[in-house]
């Protein structure tokens, strides 16, 4: 895995992590999976070898 840039990653915790932690409080589950997926598949095309 190559070292990610600070500020890509701080963006990604706080748009998917706020996100994420918004949709737990109002136990809205499909927006959490959705959320969780969505942040998965990002971070994975984030430390993906080009």
């Amino acid at each position: 895995m190559k070292n990610i840039k600070f500020a890509n990653l701080a963006i990604f915790i706080i748009f998917f992590g706020t996100a994420l932690f918004n949709a737990f409080q109002k136990h809205n589950w499909v927006e959490v999976v959705l959320f969780l997926a969505l942040g998965i598949i990002f971070f994975w095309a984030d430390t993906k070898k080009k």
